[in-house]
């Protein structure tokens, strides 16, 4: 069969039944959206992991006079410069702890709103942002505890943080979307394979005569099949470019806007074009593959031509 005349059909097969092309490209577009956005989110994971492997610390929190106001607060009064000065010698003999940073209230101030955003912070108010010792730890698993426990007493101490659990927090709601992202994935994949399946076979029933005329003339069943399959793995083709620029639209309006001072600040990692597209080429892929074995099984199955 010449590649015109089997081009010249499939052309033909998309003409007639334009409606159902088109919602089977929109519900093949809507479940790789979902693919590609849970391989993104994954990808997203990967990248934070990554940044603050080596970046964990623990945060010790120190009495303000806003912190007095704060119901349940151990402090009695705002900390004196000799407590500090008592906790942080502490602190620097301390064997469990290799590193000290001691943040006064605007230097911890500026490095919120680079981190939240300058809005979020004077929104909270003058004095939100206590003063703060940073602690390294040499086991941040093993250590956490007894430091934490020796160290929530002591006079002038507010609370103590482990930011490994602000991170796995943050984590675990990226994790909840894209578990999500691979449910909505798998049911909206279900209604485009049965999508794909009814109109292949609304197809095939209109064009049953050329196809007989067609196995008169000596051509194989695969031939009168081929372009029932090329028009299915079209639909996907077009279905995964569209997942594509979606996926590249919500990048660019949630990731880069909603939370771009987070990812100016590194607190989010951000994602790049290169993702998109590699995800989107794995989209592609797994949407290609699935239209052609679904157009095959339903012609062989479903279908006698």
């Amino acid at each position: 069969m010449r590649a015109s005349y089997l081009m010249s059909g499939v052309a033909t097969g998309l003409r007639r039944n334009a409606s159902m092309t088109i919602a089977l490209v929109l519900s093949t577009a809507i479940a790789l959206f979902f693919l590609c956005g849970a391989l993104l989110i994954n990808k997203e994971i990967a990248k934070t992991q990554e940044a603050y492997k080596d970046k964990i610390n623990v945060s010790i929190y120190l009495c303000t006079q806003t912190s007095n106001q704060s119901p349940g607060s151990p402090c009695k009064h705002k900390i004196t410069d000799q407590e500090r000065l008592a906790l942080q010698a502490k602190l620097n003999a301390d064997p469990q702890i290799t590193g000290v940073q001691y943040l006064n209230e605007e230097q911890a101030t500026q490095i919120a709103k680079q981190r939240l955003g300058e809005k979020v912070v004077d929104e909270a108010g003058p004095g939100a942002i206590p003063s703060s010792f940073t602690i390294k730890l040499r086991d941040l698993k093993a250590d956490y505890e007894p430091v934490a426990a020796r160290y929530a007493g002591v006079a002038g101490v507010e609370q103590i943080q482990n930011q490994d659990v602000s991170l796995k927090t943050m984590l675990r709601l990226f994790d909840t979307g894209r578990v999500g992202s691979f449910v909505m994935f798998f049911v909206v994949l279900i209604c485009a394979l049965l999508q794909m399946a009814n109109t292949i076979q609304t197809a095939a029933q209109q064009r049953r005569n050329e196809t007989g005329i067609m196995r008169l003339v000596g051509a194989s069943r695969w031939m009168t099949q081929l372009p029932f399959v090329i028009e299915a793995m079209l639909a996907a083709v077009v279905g995964a470019v569209l997942a594509m620029v979606g996926n590249w639209v919500a990048k660019v309006v949630f990731l880069d806007g909603l939370l771009g001072d987070q990812v100016k600040s590194r607190i989010l990692q951000p994602i790049s074009v290169n993702d998109i597209i590699l995800a989107g080429g794995v989209g592609l892929i797994a949407g290609v593959v699935l239209a052609a074995v679904t157009a095959w099984l339903t012609l062989r199955l479903y279908v006698r031509l």
